[in-house]
């Protein structure tokens, strides 16, 4: 396909309102054909044609300009200019919240937009799940306000546009009067089957038992309230397909999906905005506010439709900004593995062995106490937009060790807890407006 071309004759070039005049010369003043075409610079066959295919009524009438279209018809596009308009809105708001979108994105954004429009696309669309290189060549030259360009570098407080992010937060409680245990946050974190050991004290030149290497990811996302609860857990296994029999020794209540890849995907988003509706009974009568992360798989129209008629509020969260349960629950989880292999020797972690171990250690990071702590922290609850002033607001909150096999002293002091994230939940949503959602830092609503 030829995405720059260059005209070389100036056919199909005479304006609409000299043909209509032309025509009119011919079928009102009884002009020959070819006097008529000679007059206005027009080929006598082109003008034969057009007085048969401008109505009748145009010519004799007043018209300026005829209904038909004159000369070359353009390109078929996919998208009408206004949606095309939104498009583009969404993208300059995204880059202008520091979340500017890669090619590949807006790709796949364009094609979820057409899809939910019920728009003719070409096949190619349909078979790649995203629309072709081509139409985002010819995107970005008919909106020369876009173009591809290297992410700079920034800091997070220029990074992190607060009064945008606390003016949101601050319209939807005013508007919904949520209370705290409506407000939710949801954060993912990806677990190996591969644990760093804790540290300990032996012999030197002795090593520890730990897994021999990587393995492979399973995702586990969490969502916590601002009332110090929360809801089972939501699995992604790397796996292509899923089985209910994955989630043995999962805490009661969980969900799972599955990608080869074990990271959340659009798919996977939309069945935890399933999971998430069935278990907080959230409705349109009764809305609940999300906050999520900045992640590629949030980026899903499907999902923010789904969300919108259920009522989940959707708000995203600066980038690098989070306080988060996933810390605390990844030191658990090592701790819980370690303690595992100990009790089984010669046998090795699997992903199967994952969700029993989450269920273990899962209580012990999200306390009721690491998860209000969190919600202050960011000064999402109660709210404090002044909050994000303080410099070290982006690292997770420590936990009390969990228990290795060994009772712990009472005696002992109790090991300082830093206010332990909520699972911090953002992601900037575009400003297109199709039938269920709005896509923007406040995304659905």
């Amino acid at each position: 396909m030829v995405r720059t071309y260059k005209r070389k004759t100036n056919r199909a070039s005479t304006a609409p309102e000299t043909m209509l005049k032309a025509v009119r010369q011919v079928l009102v003043f009884k002009k020959t054909i070819r006097g008529a075409a000679e007059e206005f610079g027009i080929n006598y066959r082109t003008l034969a044609r057009y007085c048969t295919k401008i109505p009748r009524e145009e010519v004799e009438g007043s018209a300026e300009h005829p209904s038909c279209t004159v000369g070359f018809i353009g390109a078929r596009q996919v998208f009408t200019p206004e949606l095309e308009a939104e498009l583009v809105s969404y993208v300059l708001m995204a880059s202008d919240v520091y979340h500017a979108l890669p090619p590949k994105a807006i790709r796949k954004l364009s094609y979820q937009l057409a899809k939910g429009q019920q728009l003719q696309m070409p096949p190619s669309w349909k078979e790649n799940k995203q629309a072709s290189a081509d139409w985002f060549a010819a995107f970005l030259k008919r909106h020369p306000l876009l173009s591809v360009r290297t992410p700079e570098p920034a800091s997070l407080a220029r990074a992190f546009n607060k009064e945008m992010f606390y003016g949101k937060l601050k319209a939807l409680m005013e508007r919904h009067c949520f209370k705290p245990e409506d407000i939710w946050i949801m954060d993912e974190t990806g677990i190996t089957t591969a644990q760093r050991p804790d540290r300990v004290v032996a012999r030197k030149q002795t090593g520890s038992v730990t897994s021999p290497d990587r393995g492979p990811l399973v995702s586990v996302a969490c969502a916590v309230s601002a009332c110090g609860g929360g809801i089972p857990p939501y699995f992604v296994f790397p796996r292509v397909q899923f089985r209910e029999h994955f989630l043995t020794g999962a805490p009661t209540g969980s969900s799972g999906g599955a990608h080869i890849s074990g990271w959340m995907r659009e798919e996977q988003f939309l069945d935890f905005l399933r999971h998430f509706v069935r278990q907080t009974k959230c409705s349109a009568q009764r809305p609940c506010l999300l906050l999520l992360d900045i992640h590629v798989s949030h980026l899903s129209i499907d999902g923010l439709n789904f969300a919108k008629a259920n009522g989940v509020v959707a708000l995203s969260f600066p980038p690098h900004l989070e306080r988060s349960v996933c810390g605390p629950l990844k030191q658990c989880i090592n701790a819980a593995i370690d303690s595992w292999m100990l009790g089984s020797p010669g046998r090795s972690v699997t992903i199967h062995h994952i969700p029993g171990i989450v269920a273990t250690a899962l209580p012990q990071a999200a306390t009721a106490d690491n998860i209000t702590a969190g919600f202050k922290a960011c000064g999402v609850f109660p709210l404090n937009p002044n909050v994000s002033d303080q410099p070290g607001l982006v690292t997770d909150c420590p936990v009390a060790p969990a228990s290795n096999g060994s009772d712990p002293t009472h005696d002992a002091p109790d090991p300082p807890r830093s206010p332990s994230p909520d699972p911090s939940l953002c992601q900037p949503k575009p400003t297109l407006e199709t039938d269920g959602c709005r896509l923007d830092w406040l995304a659905c609503d």
